[in-house]
């Protein structure tokens, strides 16, 4: 890498630091992004970077031919890399919604997360694996904040349910709530409990004690699972539609 030497054994960092030293002009994006930004904890097997110049593969990194507009990726400690939002939305294709979900679970400004989210899709048109962003992206916009969650919100567009909204904060007593899914004119709240959110004994507890308050508040509380959700998908939209009929 134009004079510079890094041995076989070298970790992910200083194999990250030498490509920027080689190519000053590089961003890191996708999977490497996504470690440098904190969004996944496993660093990439391969790093790879966008810059101007041609595309290259090596051992332990590649380049790109890539444009990362200016507003889509930042420098710390002298490492460009892509934002948050374009680094989710990178991986989608691969990794699925996991890292635009942590990020609308996290952010306290959803509106301006999705907008970013948003603008980064439409800052790469024509990359393979677009289609499969474009749909992940699309159904953020009814707030999922997981998997399981996503999954809900395609059952109730195919069963034509409409009327409710996900996530939206619920004042209840001294606490505030965030249901997955809630019909307010039914005052119906619709919970999905995905086993990777739900399976610490502290969790267990939380979603219990929520419960009994939405229900001592007047709330009626639905619960299914995964399996629910994937094996008797027709079961559940009756039941909701039961308990939106009461």
């Amino acid at each position: 890498m134009r004079g510079l030497y890094i041995t076989p054994r070298a970790d992910t960092a200083t194999v990250v630091r030498a490509v920027a030293r080689a190519y000053p002009d590089a961003i890191f994006v996708g999977e490497t992004a996504a470690w440098l930004n904190g969004q996944i904890t496993t660093p990439p097997t391969r790093i790879t970077a966008a810059h101007r110049g041609r595309s290259h593969r090596f051992t332990r990194f590649r380049l790109i031919h890539r444009q990362v507009p200016d507003d889509h990726w930042r420098e710390v400690h002298g490492i460009r890399r892509t934002t948050a939002a374009m680094a989710a939305v990178d991986v989608a294709a691969t990794r699925g919604a996991e890292l635009i979900d942590a990020l609308m679970r996290a952010t306290r400004h959803p509106v301006e997360t999705l907008d970013q989210i948003s603008s980064a899709l439409r800052s790469t048109p024509g990359r393979i694996g677009n289609p499969v962003r474009r749909r992940l992206v699309q159904r953020t916009t009814t707030w999922p904040w997981s998997e399981m969650e996503r999954l809900l919100h395609d059952l109730f567009d195919h069963a034509g349910i409409t009327g409710w909204t996900a996530n939206a904060p619920l004042q209840v007593g001294t606490q505030t709530i965030h249901p997955d899914a809630r019909f307010d004119k039914e005052r119906l709240v619709v919970e999905a409990d995905g086993f990777a959110f739900h399976s610490d004994r502290s969790t267990f507890v939380r979603d219990r004690r929520r419960q009994n308050l939405l229900t001592l508040a007047g709330w009626r509380v639905l619960r299914f699972t995964w399996d629910d959700l994937t094996s008797r998908p027709a079961q559940v939209v009756a039941e909701v539609h039961a308990a939106l009929a009461m």
